[in-house]
């Protein structure tokens, strides 16, 4: 067990480094921007086993794997920080038991030192403000894995800085060790599961008009209040095309005056059926309008070209698309989920059917927990202060939930418009716009100081034959 003295020396050595380079430690800290100034090479390697090594060869280097994401590159690179400054001249080969789990004193001194210079107590103390985090009780699996998150670290090393640093416990520390991160973000999301261990950021509608800084790969969550008995919804800017290009039906003639479909049709002559208000030569005009839709074949709209979906030539070619002819434009923001979820008490799909027939009168079915408030049989105060039969929940307020999984790098914009999904007359009451800032990974980002490429836009295209 390593001593008193050692432990504190390997905090104030973090503590010193960050003083010693003027770091700001109330913001994130950039560790790749350290290992610079510490004069000592960065690369990143394809390992399996390893998540980082510190090799003290000529001046001195680390290699941190690809395999992982940047948090927990991040705090592997602090981990070899503190080889080098604690164990002078000493090589380290990491595996993931050496970084978040050590054994020996060597390992767990450098596991302290990479808390203290990646989470300094200002970043922590700043950062649990924000998501209401003061004591043990208030640190919760997604309040914790919030502030991993805008720090910059993993969760499981923001968890245990939070015990050294004494605002929550040993108990509490085991607890929040026992939630995976991928049931924490499926939480955060209403259910939805991320891909792979990339970050969330779960949105309401309090960021519409503002930014978030993102990493390439991780996924936004937007829930937005929709209420879908209204004939109101939230929509996308392609979504208000497609509704401008439909045909409104007409209106029922006043009572008393005939309309043609009810006058005679002579015997043997082709009789128009309406259907909802619509001939069938209307509907055939409405989906010829359609992208795509084109007789009796059907051809892929432009996006789904890009995205790589095969087609179909004229029936005497069969030509297949051809992937090369395609140019992907970074940044994107590509829609993974898009659902409504009802504004009142969550219901299996297994109970969806009791419920509604509950709900229509039948009493002796068994529901579920959840939904036994909304019962109209309910008295005013039984569960739950003024719950009569108007409690049912018919034109509540649901929610919209989207997900979207960044890709590519630069600014790109996300914008929703509350509006009438049948009127293209109807007013937008409400508009929802987000700026998205996509960063690229560490090792893009290294790779390309190390050869100093110019990415402007005007740029030339190497690709590209001259």
């Amino acid at each position: 067990m390593a001593s008193i003295a050692q432990r504190r020396r390997a905090l104030q050595a973090a503590d010193q480094l960050l003083s010693e380079f003027g770091v700001d430690q109330e913001s994130p800290i950039d560790v790749f921007e350290i290992i610079d100034r510490l004069g000592l090479w960065l690369t990143f390697n394809p390992f399996e086993s390893l998540l980082g090594a510190v090799v003290p060869k000529g001046d001195g280097g680390i290699m941190l794997t690809t395999q992982r994401r940047p948090a927990v590159q991040r705090y592997t690179a602090a981990h070899e920080i503190g080889h080098w400054i604690l164990d002078i001249d000493q090589p380290a080969f990491d595996a993931e038991d050496s970084i978040f789990h050590p054994s020996i004193d060597r390992e767990r001194l450098a596991q302290l030192f990479a808390g203290q210079l990646l989470m300094p107590p200002p970043l922590v103390f700043t950062s649990c403000a924000r998501y209401g985090i003061s004591d043990a009780d208030d640190a919760t699996g997604e309040a914790v894995y919030l502030v991993a998150r805008d720090m910059g670290a993993s969760y499981e090393a923001a968890a245990r800085q939070l015990a050294n640093l004494r605002i929550i416990d040993h108990a509490r520390l085991d607890y929040l060790l026992s939630l995976t991160p991928a049931r924490i973000k499926t939480e955060l999301c209403h259910g939805h599961h991320p891909a792979d261990a990339v970050d969330v950021w779960p949105l309401d509608d309090s960021f519409a008009g503002r930014y978030v800084e993102i990493t390439e790969g991780d996924e936004l969550f937007i829930a937005l209040p929709e209420n879908r008995t209204t004939g109101y919804r939230w929509l996308t800017e392609d979504e208000i095309r497609v509704r401008g290009e439909r045909e409104m039906a007409r209106p029922p003639a006043p009572f008393g005056q005939e309309r043609d479909l009810q006058s005679p049709r002579p015997i043997g002559q082709p009789t128009e059926i309406a259907v909802g208000g619509r001939s069938a030569a209307s509907i055939k005009r409405a989906l010829a309008r359609i992208p795509g839709d084109a007789g009796s074949r059907r051809i892929p709209s432009a996006q789904e070209t890009a995205e790589g979906t095969e087609t179909t030539g004229s029936a005497d070619h069969g030509s297949r698309w051809d992937a090369s002819a395609v140019t992907v434009q970074p940044p994107d923001l590509q829609v993974i989920e898009d659902r409504y979820e009802a504004g009142w008490a969550p219901v299996s799909q297994s109970a969806i059917r009791n419920v509604r027939r509950a709900i229509a009168g039948r009493r002796d079915l068994a529901l579920p927990e959840t939904v036994n408030a909304y019962l109209p049989h309910q008295r005013p105060g039984e569960r739950g202060e003024g719950l009569d039969a108007s409690a049912i929940p018919v034109a509540s307020t649901g929610s919209r939930l989207i997900a979207l999984r960044s890709a590519g790098e630069g600014t790109v914009s996300f914008g929703l418009s509350y509006t009438s999904a049948f009127d293209p007359q109807a007013p937008t009451v409400e508009s929802y716009r987000l700026d998205v800032i996509l960063s690229p990974t560490p090792q893009v980002q290294r790779r390309r100081k190390l050869l100093q490429v110019d990415l402007d836009d005007d740029a030339p295209d190497w690709r590209k034959p001259s």
